[in-house]
Parts: structure tokens; sequence; C-alpha cells
């Protein structure tokens, strides 16, 4: 995909590995819209932050129709927002498992429903998802975390299948230990890091892969 002009929504844009990537597409001239409940600090004619709780269909709902309306279209989603915390089971209260699950999982459902139609239309476009190793095997004390993250590959792979026919791109990046502010309440302080524009600028070299190449999964580790 050529992303000049592309129009891409990424959410959990406040900071992290959607701000690095909300910084990348504007460099790569695309036209970028930051979903997230803190404000995106970026400045930029092409950019606008939207406020909204990627958990609640009607905040989500509100949010592209904004898009939608503005533009027809959605070009690129890329599905970020997620938190994690890594405890024994019996210390997790049922309203924290929930918020986890709907933060990592629900949220990437609810964004995804809302652009699939319009790009159907046009038989084109391409939904990332942002998963994590914890998502290809189980850590002790995540039984949360994991789930959820194990859950967004399936979601992904399925997805994957469903839109493939009418030439729409999913794909799963699933990193390893990021640095940024995941780790300050999670309860794991890794030994290694990937840095969150590195991440991003790999992100991006997936989806400016020819649109007849489908990237439909990758893994990526701090060496």
């Amino acid at each position: 995909m050529e992303l000049a002009g592309k129009i891409a929504v990424v959410t959990g844009s406040s900071s992290g590995i959607g701000l690095s990537l909300v910084r990348g597409l504007l460099g790569r001239g695309a036209v970028a819209y930051g979903l997230s409940r803190r404000e995106t600090p970026v400045e930029d004619d092409r950019f606008r932050w939207l406020q909204a709780d990627v958990t609640k269909e009607d905040a989500v709902a509100r949010a592209f129709a904004e898009v939608l309306v503005r533009h027809g279209q959605v070009d690129l989603l890329v599905n970020n927002a997620g938190f994690g915390f890594f405890r024994d089971i019996e210390s997790i209260a049922s309203e924290e498992w929930r918020r986890l699950i709907d933060t990592n999982l629900t949220a990437a459902f609810l964004c995804s429903k809302q652009v699939v139609p319009s790009m159907k239309a046009r038989r084109s476009g391409m939904i990332v998802n942002i998963g994590s190793v914890a998502g290809k095997r189980g850590i002790r004390g995540g039984t949360a975390y994991c789930a959820s993250k194990f859950a967004v590959n399936g979601f992904s792979e399925s997805l994957m299948e469903e839109l493939r026919e009418f030439g729409i791109r999913v794909a799963c990046v699933n990193p390893g230990s990021v640095m940024t502010g995941f780790f300050k309440g999670a309860g794991i302080q890794p030994k290694k890091y990937l840095q969150p524009d590195d991440l991003a600028r790999l992100v991006l070299s997936l989806v400016e892969l020819p649109d007849g190449m489908l990237p439909d999964e990758l893994t990526v580790r701090p060496l």
C-alpha cells in the first residue's frame, strides 16, 4: 500500500507504539486519526485526535462516523490499544479481567467492524492488530494478558481468512517487550526492550508491501 494520501486510524495513539505509528504515518504522507482516551500530542494538519474509549461501542461508532463522513473510507486500521498486568489468578478481580479483555480484544472487534464495509466496497484496505509474544506462549502470572493476546491472534487469523477474498489484508504483529509505559503497572520488568519507533517502522513496512502480498503474522523480539 502506498501510504501517501491514505486514510489511517490508530487506536491507543496517545503514547508508545500508537504515537510512533501516528508520526510514522504522517511522515509518509498519510492522513492519520488517533483514537484514545488521553490526548495525542501531535500537531499536524493531516492529523486529528478523536477522544474515544474504544471498549465502548457507542464511542467507537461516533469516532468512525466522523472519519467516514469526512473521507468516506478508511484505508488502514491499526488496532493498537491495550494494557496488561501479571499477577496470580486469585489476586485478579473480575472487573480487572473484563477491562483487560475489553481493551485488548473487544476493542479490535468493534473497530474492525466499523471499517470492513467500506473496505469491502472498494475491495482494498488493511487491518493490523498488535498482539504480543504473550499471545504465542503462556507466561506465569499472565492468565488474563496471555488469554487476551492469544485471542487477538485467533481473531486476526480468522478475520484474515474472511476478508482476503475481498482484497483486504489482515496482519497480526506480535512484539516482545517494548520500551513504553506498559510495564509501569504490569508487575514484570524485562531485561531487554524493543523501541516503539523501531516497531512502528516495522509495522509500516508491512503495510507498504505490494497489495498482492499478505503478511498475515510476524513475531519480533529484542535481540
